[in-house]
């Protein structure tokens, strides 16, 4: 019902429209309206023909010399019959307009080849365009449900060598009666039931992300004795939702290839902080230039997926800066939180 209405209001439009710009000239408003209704109907005529019938038959096909042959062979055929018409009109006095010059047959011609034309070419490029939306349409569409189950991987897989290296440094902290075994355990299984069980939405408040990145990143402290880690948190004042699990690969890459020098300076510095709707998430860690190639520095376990995520979801309201060092490995993300 709709798509008749738009199609009512359109051809409504093209009307007045034609009207205005074709026969400003004629005095008597009658035969204005009369001779744009005559105009307008052989140029939707045409529109039709091709925009019903030519038209999903070259999609079907996509024979674009077939196309081509068609559209000329409809535009000659069309333009003969609307002259034909319209001189059959004119003779027998169905179509009483005066004109203050001479309109000669080659004049009416001309006329007819013009609607004819154009009721031709505006079904092609009207349902190119439609089916060029509908195309990109879907094709979003398979695209957010491609990400929509890359997550739903994401969120079922459990990263084997993180639980192994916590679930040691958890067995060495029981083994030395380390009071800080209860938080290990505790942050363990928050993390596993956050990833697992919470956050099953496209948004989720994001001081419950901002908390499950905390425990993630204290479990991935545990078994780096020889790295300074900071976890820098400005929580945000008012409720704010985020996508889910979009920040964990930037830490997981951090401590992936954070350098690992006896003399040197081994960091990774976390931080992020919450002006009104600006979220501001910034990941620096210390690298060695010989652990990893210039090459695949950019693009990084997850990191791939992450940018398809950012763009499916946010759009223009992200920005992304990678920085990459002989020392340092530097992501800095913005965000507008809805």
């Amino acid at each position: 019902m709709i798509k008749w209405l738009i199609h009512f209001l359109f051809w409504s439009v093209f009307f007045l429209m034609w009207n205005r710009i074709m026969y400003f000239y004629v005095d008597n408003k009658l035969n204005s309206l009369y001779f744009t209704a005559i105009d307008v109907s052989l140029v939707i005529i045409a529109f039709y023909t091709v925009y019903l019938y030519v038209m999903p038959s070259y999609l079907a096909s996509k024979s674009v010399s077939r196309l081509l042959i068609v559209m000329a062979a409809l535009t000659l055929v069309l333009w003969g019959l609307y002259a034909w018409m319209t001189l059959l009109f004119l003779r027998n006095n169905v179509m009483p307009i005066r004109f203050e010059f001479t309109w000669t047959y080659k004049d009416l011609e001309y006329n007819r080849f013009f609607i004819a034309l154009l009721g031709v070419l505006a079904g092609c490029f009207v349902k190119l365009a439609i089916d060029r939306a509908a195309v990109s349409k879907r094709m979003e569409t398979m695209e957010k449900e491609k990400s929509m189950a890359e997550l739903t991987y994401l969120k079922a897989q459990i990263n084997p060598h993180f639980l192994f290296n916590s679930l040691n440094g958890l067995y060495t902290q029981l083994e030395i009666n380390s009071p800080d075994a209860k938080h290990t355990l505790a942050s363990l299984a928050d993390l596993l039931r956050y990833q697992l069980y919470e956050c099953n939405a496209d948004r989720i408040p994001v001081d419950k992300e901002i908390a499950y990145l905390e425990n993630y990143f204290k479990l991935q402290s545990i078994r780096n004795d020889n790295c300074r880690s900071e976890f820098i948190i400005d929580k945000p004042t008012e409720p704010l939702s985020i996508a889910p699990l979009l920040l964990v690969p930037f830490i997981e890459n951090a401590f992936k290839y954070v350098s690992d020098n006896d003399n040197g300076q081994n960091f990774i510095t976390v931080t992020i902080n919450i002006k009104g709707r600006q979220f501001y998430f910034c990941c620096v860690n210390s690298i060695n230039p010989k652990s990893i190639s210039t090459d695949n520095r950019g693009e990084r376990i997850g990191l791939t997926n992450v940018k398809k995520r950012l763009e499916l979801i946010y759009g223009r309201d992200y920005q992304l800066d990678i920085e990459a060092t002989d020392k340092q490995y530097k992501v800095q993300l913005t965000l507008l939180l809805t």
